[in-house]
This record gives C-alpha cells, structure tokens and sequence, in this order.
C-alpha cells in the first residue's frame, strides 16, 4: 500500500474543490428564473404614474387598512367611508415573486361598510406582494403591502 504524502493531499484537495465547483455551477444554471414583469421597460417609463397613484392613497385622511385575519385565514380590506362613491372600482392583486403562474386578481368587491374578505387558505406559503387598485371619483389610487402568508 502507497503511503499518504502531501502531494497527494493537495492533488486530491485541488480535485475536490473543481468536483464542487462544477456542481454547484451546474446547479444553479439548471434553476428557474423570472423576471419580475416581461414588459420592464414598458412599465418603467410609466412609472411616475404609479408614484403619483401611491402618493395620493398616502395621502389620504383615513387610509385603506390591510389584515390578515388568522382564524379565517383571509386577507381583509377595510376603505374609509369617505372614498366609498358609487363609482368606486378596482382590483387586488396577489404578485408572488418567485412563480408568476401563482399570482392571482380579485374584483374589487366592497360591502356596505367598505369591507371585503378574500379567502388565501390555498395560497402557497411564503411571501406575496399585495397590491389594492381602486378608482374614486376619476382619481387612481394604488396601495401595496407586502404580506406572508
């Protein structure tokens, strides 16, 4: 039998290093990515509308309130009465960052009081970027909370 010498810990340790150096390559190169949205550059030139969408629901006297309701398991929205118009229309929707074949839109669907449920008990855990769209009175309005579900 060969006896261990350093050369041979070095020839082996140099080995060693490629052999995960290569897999941990091809590994990652065999990962699924997304972009976050396929028309970028569509959306960032119109970005300073949006800005101005987010500016105006921060401005408002008595925001739009988001919770998560644990017994129900549901996202509840609660709009001030002071924005509650006839023509009060939108939508909600669930951006999952990493799996855009997740992503989910509601109608805005407001009761009486201004509220609305949506049930997310099916929603895959992790996080999730909540956005609330909604139209008052030809004004746009966007919130948008980050939520773990």
């Amino acid at each position: 039998m060969k006896k261990f010498n350093w050369g041979t810990g070095i020839v082996l340790a140099v080995t060693l290093f490629v052999i995960a150096t290569l897999s941990v390559v091809s590994y990652l190169i065999s990962l699924d990515f997304y972009l976050v949205s396929n028309d970028h550059y569509q959306e960032g030139v119109e970005y300073q509308q949006t800005i101005d969408k987010k500016q105006r629901a921060e401005n408002l006297e008595n925001p739009v309130v988001v919770l998560f309701d644990e017994p129900t398991v549901s996202i509840k929205l609660m709009f001030p009465k002071e924005i509650l118009t006839d023509s009060l229309s939108g939508n909600v929707t669930f951006y999952r960052p990493n799996n855009p074949e997740l992503d989910k839109r509601y109608k805005l669907n407001l009761d009486q009081e201004g509220r609305q449920s949506i049930p997310v008990g099916e929603f895959e855990e992790g996080r999730w970027k909540l956005t609330v769209e909604w139209q008052s009175d030809s004004l746009l309005y966007i919130e948008e909370k980050n939520i773990f579900i």
